[in-house]
């Protein structure tokens, strides 16, 4: 009887800290809602998430930052003035940003909408 072993090549891999494992889980999960059910309150979570700067791919390919995550909260549901107050907590002065409805709103605007 004879045994045959195949040998494969170890990679060594960094794991993640059980903290970080679970942040990730989190934002996999709101991802997931945001692109399964178009969820403002996923979208706002996030936002809270995502360091300044830091960016997360949805699953339809878009890589969005907190800025954009918040214009898609509004988007989800415009109703909200949360979204609309911390989309402009985010923007410089004389910054605008773009609605996913095509308005373009400076600070003061957004949070007029608030």
């Amino acid at each position: 009887h004879t045994h045959t072993h195949t040998t494969h090549p170890h990679t060594h891999t960094t794991l993640p800290t059980t903290a970080a494992a679970a942040a990730m889980d989190e934002i996999q999960r709101c991802v997931d809602a945001i692109c399964n059910e178009s969820s403002s309150d996923a979208c706002m979570e996030l936002c809270q998430m995502l360091a300044r700067g830091e960016t997360v791919q949805l699953h339809d390919g878009r890589v969005l930052d907190t800025k954009q995550l918040f214009v898609e909260a509004i988007r989800c549901n415009g109703n909200r003035c949360k979204p609309f107050n911390n989309l402009g907590m985010e923007l410089g002065a004389g910054e605008t940003v773009e609605l996913s409805d095509g308005r373009e709103l400076d600070q003061k605007q957004l949070f007029v909408e608030a």
